[in-house]
């Protein structure tokens, strides 16, 4: 299955310069032209990216891997740990600052599933993992087959060493008694987990049995709450006495379909849970019914947000002030989406103080290939965010994936971008209206019509006049966009159109002192697409990002550092090279004037 979203619009004219491309790195290199395209794409071109972002291979060498934990506060050896990584048949793996990959517990699992992924059955297996620094615990969920044959919900605790933890576990406690009196299903199962002062927080999902998702006396359906060493924990508010043999000690929230992403924030529990036609992200109070029931009409009403069907699994906190990405994601949840159709990142920017989501949440990261993918992990390291792709990729390696903003090394993927979802997301037509459809406050956006008023008012004596008055002004917003004011000086027709557009929706007063519409921080690339789609253009991409990318993939096959023979094959290969963009320039011509 495909990423869901718009295909990209292949033209001819487009066709014709990726070939183009192509060819001249080919004739540059001695490649032919398909070894060209493959040095440039690999495996990259299997994910679509935010743009400005580099995407890298951080670690590889997993089977199946389920979920990622970075441990708070690494030290800074290259043999500290900095991640925990689960793999879905029973192994849990440590990286250490050098990126080796060491085994850290194994045989988790007596036996694997009765069928292997993709098939359904093969999802059992290691679900969480999160950790617990002060004693150097780390808990693993997950969904076993017993002697009985029925598929049950446990969790287990590996001890290591306190702080900074280790590369192998000492012991381990399994909570099996906990969780035997009650059977799960097969993508009805435990979710994730997370800890908060000495209590432990599971997420536990319906075992398929509807009916006692909002029953206090089943553990399906449910947030548990928990001791560090699997007792009721005091305080809970259901809970009557110490015994574990009874649910209502442990329930700390109920009504839950699939509970599958849980993240715990300063005491407060945020939940990813998967339903039946839609899907929703909520933050959950203590005592709380979520209402399951069956119908998707349950799943959204209590939801802070109501998400199409992606399926949500583990989620994961970018925090105010955290340096990993640029500023814009701070306070922003990152959820992994399974569904195949969706596989990927989803952003989900959320106020702690305001309690509520507060803007539309957006794909981050998503699957652009051919083959089966699904995204089961998700987690904020040190230096970019960190996901986990559950299948092998198109070159059989399984790896762990770090985006980190990097506009020098940008992805050459990116994502598609709908200028519709952008102008709703910024709230553009809650003042002007689109084609008779928004509001009023502001002038018309409507397209028939935009273009030829504009052109009349940018071309006019009075419009530069106005630019010749904003350029003595010696404050922002007007200095730092001085230059996108030259640059709407010098073109003429359509393209000053076209520029005056992106250059009013990032900073409406780029131009004008007396604007009264407001900075939404939209950035430059949406603002490219918002004014293509106001024109009434085809949004097909970037051509000025098709080159940057055609030099990425230049540089990348050059060799370095240059000596004689380098110099040698670049002087005779300039002289080929010449010949060959003559010959290309003269064929482009005519492929593009058709």
């Amino acid at each position: 299955p495909r990423a869901r979203g718009r295909a990209p619009v292949i033209t001819p004219r487009r066709r014709a310069i990726r070939l183009g491309v192509s060819l001249l790195a080919a004739a540059l290199l001695g490649l032919r032209p398909g070894e060209a395209q493959q040095g440039a794409d690999g495996w990259k071109s299997e994910w679509a990216v935010e743009e400005g972002f580099a995407l890298r291979i951080d670690s590889e060498g997993y089977h199946f891997p389920s979920a990622i934990a970075f441990v708070p506060e690494p030290g800074d050896g290259p043999k500290d740990p900095l991640y925990f990584v689960t793999e879905l048949r029973g192994q849990v793996k440590v990286v250490t600052n050098d990126r080796t990959v060491h085994t850290f517990a194994e045989d988790v699992l007596a036996s694997g599933p009765t069928k292997e992924l993709p098939d359904i059955e093969g999802e059992t297996g290691l679900a969480g993992i999160c950790l617990e620094p002060k004693r150097g615990y780390v808990f693993v969920t997950f969904a076993y087959r017993g002697a009985d044959g029925e598929l049950r919900n446990n969790v287990v605790r590996f001890q290591t060493t306190p702080g900074r933890f280790a590369t192998r576990a000492t012991s381990q406690v399994a909570f099996t008694e906990v969780f035997s009196s009650e059977s799960a299903a097969v993508s009805h199962q435990i979710g994730g987990c997370g800890v908060h002062e000495d209590l432990l927080y599971v997420a536990v999902a319906d075992g398929r049995k509807m009916a006692r998702s909002q029953r206090i006396t089943s553990l399906l359906g449910k947030i548990l709450r928990m001791t560090l060493d699997g007792r009721p924990a005091p305080g809970n508010p259901f809970r009557e006495d110490d015994d574990i043999r009874k649910a209502a000690n442990y329930v700390w929230a109920s009504g839950f379909r699939n509970p599958f992403g849980l993240s715990v924030v300063d005491g407060r529990v945020f939940v990813a849970d998967n339903g039946s036609g839609i899907d929703r992200f909520l933050e959950v109070q203590e005592g709380e019914n979520y209402l399951w029931n069956g119908s998707d009409w349950s799943i959204g009403a209590r939801a802070a947000a109501v998400l199409p069907a992606v399926g949500p699994v583990q989620v994961n906190y970018n925090p105010l002030g955290s340096t990993a990405l640029p500023s814009r994601y701070a306070g922003s949840y990152f959820v992994a989406l399974s569904a195949p159709k969706a596989a990927g990142v989803l952003s989900i920017p959320y106020s702690l103080d305001q309690r509520r989501v507060l803007r539309a949440p957006s794909q981050f990261i998503k699957y652009a290939g051919d083959g089966f993918q699904v995204v089961v992990g998700v987690g904020i390291g040190p230096d970019g965010l960190y996901f986990v792709p559950l299948m092998p990729d198109r070159e059989s390696r399984s790896p762990v994936l770090k985006v980190a903003y990097d506009p020098r090394d940008s992805h050459p993927v990116r994502l598609d971008k709908d200028p519709e979802v952008l102008i709703v997301e910024h709230g553009c037509a809650g003042c002007h209206s689109i084609d008779g459809t928004g509001g009023i406050q502001g002038p018309p956006l409507d397209r028939t019509d935009l273009v030829d008023r504009l052109r009349t008012r940018l071309e006019s004596g009075e419009y530069l006049a106005q630019l010749e008055a904003v350029d003595r002004l010696r404050r922002e917003p007007y200095v730092s966009f001085g230059e996108a004011r030259s640059e709407v000086r010098r073109a003429t027709g359509d393209e000053r159109v076209r520029l005056w557009l992106k250059y009013r929706i990032m900073e409406p007063r780029f131009d004008d002192s007396t604007a009264q519409m407001p900075n939404l921080g939209v950035l430059e690339a949406e603002a490219r697409v918002i004014s293509a789609y106001l024109m009434g253009e085809e949004v097909e991409g970037d051509e000025e990002g098709l080159v940057e990318k055609a030099k990425s993939a230049l540089v990348r096959l050059l060799p370095s550092p240059a000596g004689p023979r380098e110099l040698l094959l670049f002087a005779g290969g300039g002289v080929l090279a010449g010949a060959c963009a003559l010959a290309l320039a003269l064929w482009l011509r005519r492929v593009l004037a058709r």
